[in-house]
């Protein structure tokens, strides 16, 4: 390995300077806007010197000018570059393409850092850097390129001990010695420092001073360093510190080992380490390295053909992932013959950059690479578990979780998720919300649709502890109504497909994803909401009227037309679900998203929910009131006595110049 003058002048010291702001080219003006000062160095005087550098031998400029290209082609080659591959592998036209756009102007380097932001597991070192790498702007014809460049340095090092480099190197596998340390780190710092960890969903305080509860059957691994010695054990109370396992079933060509009642007394005395799948074998492995000796796994601990006992159980599971230690998540297992512990590709490309500490004497190392292109391989929200419904309250309630990805473990407890790497990663999965929960839930697979809301009983207990005054309405809470009823399909809702006998309001009717509409601004208009259980209704106070001629959805021009289509979080909704409202002289005014194919006639109406009144100011000067009035669609109940009992198909809203309402009467509407 060589460098050239310029990449052996890159350390600590050197990129921790502050960048000058009056001399930086006006490519670089963003770093002005940053809320820390810009760090960083000027890597070469000249950009077009990168491509000799590196062709000169210089791993370090080859390394920029790899990560350049990488960031470049990233939309278009959708990372079929793998990592590490030599700079002359990128192929002759990228390479010569980059050197004909280079400009005669310096590249910078500018360092990732926040001295704010936590060292975790590490304990913080005041005066500390945390820097996590560098980013290389690459000044070409027409502004800058940027290649993003990872910094790593043992922990062991002067570099990583200070906390000045919090960047790790790859774990050689997930199974290795190194990998169960760094999990007991993170476990270690989460118990020490993290007040939110020691709480419930609801915000109750857990006792960690002794051992919870056990759940009622848990499989026992043996100690520390034996050979594992794999049993059902039946608690009876017992107190013990134990891990959860969150994992895949599979098909029903793949389905896994399970308690059943004639299996019961045979698992009680001992299971067969050959007769547990990979998945299963693997964390129980973790379990032990780690120091636990008890693990949870539902098909193990449920007795699976015994109604009375699953349904017992089902409901305590929310309290047994959260007072959990740990859970494990096998999250790139499909079905439980797949591993934990995934083979890892050929690490990245590294460039050691010597004497980077050289301030104070000490000739160590810190380390360069490019960012993991492959990010499916380390993201646990792109595997096959989370796909899987029930792991949605499985990771909600799991104070802390490790996730095993293909290409990486990922941390994840209430206040921090972490990869191996010492990269922050941004984890959905923690959003209590009930909105969003629903939006990530439904769209979720379940082998029985029967499961559709008792595999949310977990969460739906602990947010009742909070919700003293409120009803849980099948999968709705009455004093979050009426927004909570504003759902939309993103495909024909397939209702005929529910096992369950739901009322038409709830998203759980349809069997598969929903998302809710952006109520930014709205105001109720409902007097009242009552719901009764027992006859599965909600009756409404509110207005309703039929609906005029509906088109399908095309596109449309006029002054209100950027507020007539709502904003569906970014999703695709299926085009035989969307219509337009047409009034007189076939002018539009308003849209709808049906739950279900072919439910649009003339027999639908919209009882108004919510209402927002915005001031525009037209052409002419003069301002215009604009009235959006978001409806959920219904029909009338063919089957029901009562003019005013209707089933929902499906939302829409009006958007005009004058209340679409105005004329009607307030009354009461039932709707099953």
């Amino acid at each position: 390995m060589s460098l050239c003058s310029a990449c052996r002048s890159i350390s600590v010291p050197t990129i921790t300077r502050e960048l000058p702001l009056d001399n930086l080219p006006p490519w670089l003006w963003e770093l002005r806007e940053r809320p820390n000062k810009p760090r960083g160095m000027v890597h070469l005087d000249d950009a077009r010197q990168l491509i000799a550098s590196a062709s000169a031998g210089c791993s370090c400029c080859d390394l920029i000018a790899y990560a350049v290209l990488q960031d470049i082609n990233a939309t278009v080659r959708a990372g079929s570059t793998a990592a590490g591959q030599s700079l002359s592998g990128q192929g002759e036209c990228d390479v010569q393409q980059l050197q004909l756009r280079l400009a005669h102007q310096p590249i910078y380097l500018q360092t990732n850092y926040d001295p704010v932001k936590p060292s975790f597991p590490e304990d913080d070192q005041p005066g500390s850097w945390h820097i996590r790498g560098l980013k290389a702007f690459v000044p070409v014809d027409q502004g800058a390129v940027v290649g993003r460049i990872r910094l790593y340095a043992s922990s062991e090092s002067q570099a990583g001990s200070s906390c000045n480099i919090i960047g790790r190197p790859p774990l050689s596998s997930s199974d290795a010695p190194e990998a169960f340390c760094l999990i007991q780190r993170w476990m270690s710092a989460c118990l020490a420092k993290h007040q939110l960890c020691r709480e419930s969903l609801c915000g109750a305080v857990i006792d960690q001073s002794k051992p919870p509860i056990l759940p009622s059957r848990v499989i026992y691994v043996g100690k520390v360093g034996d050979t594992p010695a794999v049993r059902l054990l039946e608690t009876h109370g017992e107190r013990g510190r134990y891990v959860a396992l969150s994992h895949c079933w599979g098909s029903p060509d793949h389905r896994t080992l399970m308690t059943t009642q004639s299996s019961l007394a045979d698992y009680l005395v001992s299971i067969a380490w050959d007769a547990l799948p990979t998945t299963y074998q693997h964390a129980i492995t973790a379990t032990q390295r780690l120091g636990f000796e008890y693990i949870w796994i539902d098909s193990l601990c449920i007795i699976q053909d015994s109604h009375a006992d699953w349904l017992s159980e089902s409901h305590r599971m929310g309290d047994i992932y959260q007072h959990s230690d740990l859970t494990i998540a096998a999250s790139h297992a499909a079905d439980c013959s797949q591993p934990c512990f995934f083979s890892r590709p050929a690490p990245a490309r590294t460039v050691e950059l010597p004497d980077a500490y050289s301030h104070d004497q000490t000739k160590e190392s810190i380390y360069a690479s490019v960012l993991a292109s492959d990010y499916v391989a380390i993201s646990p929200e792109s595997g096959p578990l989370a796909s899987r419904a029930w792991a949605t309250q499985e990771w909600l309630l799991s104070r802390r979780m490790i996730f095993y990805t293909e290409g990486s473990l990922v941390w994840s407890c209430k206040t921090i998720s972490q990869r191996e790497t010492g990269a922050s990663f941004h984890s959905t999965a923690r959003n209590p919300r009930w909105k969003n929960l629903v939006e990530k839930y439904s769209a979720r697979q379940l082998t029985k649709q029967t499961d559709r809301l008792i595999a949310l009983e977990g969460v739906r207990r602990e947010m009742a502890k909070k919700r003293n005054d409120d009803t849980y309405c099948f999968g709705l809470w009455k004093n979050s109504m009426p927004d909570q009823l504003l759902w939309f399909c993103l495909q024909p809702g397939e209702r005929h497909k529910c096992e369950l006998d739901l009322p038409s309001w709830t998203w759980a009717s349809t069997v598969h994803g929903v998302r809710f509409l952006n109520l930014k601004g709205a105001k109720n208009t409902c007097p009242s909401f009552r719901f009764d259980e027992d006859v599965k209704t909600l009756t409404i106070k509110s207005v309703v009227k039929r609906l005029p001629k509906l088109t399908r959805r095309t596109h449309l021009e006029g002054p209100w037309i950027s507020t007539l289509f709502v904003d569906v979080s970014h999703s695709i909704v299926s085009d035989d679900l969307q219509f337009s409202i047409e009034a007189e002289a076939g002018r539009h005014i308003g849209w709808c998203l049906f739950d279900e194919v072919d439910t649009h006639d003339s027999n639908v109406f919209g009882i108004q929910l919510m209402r927002n009144v915005e001031r525009l100011q037209g052409s002419d000067g003069k301002r215009t009131r604009l009235y959006t009035e978001s409806m959920l669609l219904v029909r009338r109940d063919n089957d029901s006595e009562g003019d005013n009992v209707y089933k929902r198909v499906g939302v829409g809203s009006i958007c005009t110049t004058e209340p679409w309402f105005k004329d009607c009467v307030l009354q009461s509407i039932c709707i099953q």
